[in-house]
């Protein structure tokens, strides 16, 4: 089974007008976002479910088959349409999202600047030290460096968090990602964390799809177990 990933942001405020709120810039259509008259509750947390839709630039080179020419033609950009899930509960001031973070980060600000909503948000600064101390192990570290051409360094093994550098990166609140063990639904799962706002599960969910949102419980339960939510 594939990583299943999951953003998730901090939010204070969140007012959408009822029904269908189109997402524009420069009269450039660039998205939307509808209520969903459907509620999820996870334990005692309840998620109002939102569906929408975001339509990103992407530059790289591809080659789409013309049906009016019949003849292929090149192009280096076109544009790629999203559609996911945000579920929000204002009572933990929580909101997920199951697209990408890149396509979440530019939703939002995208939704935020629009004249009718209402919406305050951030990335949670986590506290990398005390989630790695919580994890049974620890595999994996990414952190800021300020070595001569390098920005960027990523340890990785069993017993990670016993380097010197690595430990060096936790104290300093230099880690920019984790990858662990933690105890979820009394099994032991191997995720990835990050501060940008990414949660990743690289074990198989197999054991709750019988439930109705699988990963936003599996993210509900993590962040509680990292100590970020106390529901």
């Amino acid at each position: 089974m594939p990583a299943t990933s999951i953003s998730f942001r901090r939010v204070t405020q969140f007012v959408i007008p009822e029904g269908l709120v189109q997402i524009t810039k420069a009269n450039v259509p660039l998205g939307s976002i509808r209520q969903d008259p459907h509620t999820l509750t996870v334990g005692r947390v309840v998620f109002q479910k939102y569906r929408c839709q975001y339509t990103k630039d992407i530059v790289d080179e591809i080659t789409v088959y013309d049906t009016n020419i019949e003849d292929y033609v090149e192009y280096n950009q076109y544009k790629k349409s999203f559609d996911f899930n945000i579920f929000y509960s204002g009572q933990q001031q929580i909101l997920f999202s199951d697209a990408t973070t890149p396509v979440t980060k530019k939703f939002l600000k995208h939704l935020a600047a629009e004249d009718n909503v209402e919406l305050n948000y951030q990335t949670i600064h986590l506290d990398m030290e005390g989630i790695s101390g919580r994890m049974p192990q620890t595999k994996g570290i990414r952190f800021s460096t300020v070595d001569e051409g390098v920005t960027r360094k990523n340890f990785a093994g069993d017993e990670v968090d016993v380097n010197e550098e690595a430990i060096g990166a936790l104290q300093n609140d230099a880690a920019i990602q984790i990858i662990g063990t933690l105890d979820i639904d009394g099994r032991g799962r191997t995720v990835m964390i990050s501060q940008a706002g990414t949660l990743v599960s690289f074990t198989s969910l197999v054991d709750m799809e019988g439930r109705e949102y699988p990963m936003l419980e599996f993210s509900l339960e993590v962040l509680q177990s990292i100590g970020v939510l106390n529901v």
